[in-house]
């Protein structure tokens, strides 16, 4: 594939494992300037991250991924693997007050950024989501804002673990034209 931006997409995997090698300052700059350029509505960039490096920090971290479940029936989304023990963590967090419709999606859309960077710079990620629509006591979003000092007002997004991949990784999608339709939503078949 010719166009360098569509093969970081297609070949970019999750990496649930990192091998034990510091991030060069110069990628993890690159990284952080992809998220800067993320789309954002009405150019609001609502968002600023956060590199955690300190052991502690991500040793909780860690453990907050762990507790990640999916959907009201207890599914755990992340088990037992924490952050992998990556040689850092960016952390993006945005701010509603500067887009209070879209903060969301900018936060996502810097997010991906910053993956697709950290790919292309031979390095690997993967994208652990902590935002939760009511941001309770006890979810893990307000636990990642008390582990890292973040103002109650903010939202945490993500958490995405950076570093030299352990391992090669792979992964299946389904047909895209099950996926495409046009017009309007399909019948179903």
């Amino acid at each position: 594939m010719a166009n360098e931006v569509l093969k970081a997409i297609r070949e970019r995997r999750s990496v649930l494992r990192f091998a034990e090698e510091p991030v060069p300052e110069d990628k993890l700059e690159l990284i952080l300037e992809a998220g800067r350029w993320a789309p954002s509505y009405a150019n609001s960039q609502p968002w600023k991250f956060i590199v955690v490096r300190d052991p502690e920090k991500k040793r909780k971290l860690g453990e907050l991924v762990e507790r990640i479940v999916l959907g009201s029936r207890g599914r755990v989304a992340v088990s037992g693997r924490g952050l992998g023990d990556p040689p850092l963590v960016i952390v993006v967090v945005v701010d509603p007050l500067r887009d209070p419709r879209h903060f969301l999606e900018a936060g996502a859309v810097a997010t991906q950024n910053m993956a697709l960077a950290a790919h292309s710079l031979g390095l690997a990620s993967y994208w652990a989501g902590v935002y939760e629509l009511g941001g309770g006591r006890h979810s893990v979003e307000r636990q990642v804002k008390k582990i890292l000092a973040i103002p109650r007002e903010l939202r945490v997004v993500a958490l995405l673990p950076i570093g030299v991949p352990a391992y090669q990784a792979d992964s299946e999608r389904v047909e895209l034209a099950s996926l495409v339709a046009q017009d309007q939503y399909p019948e179903k078949a």
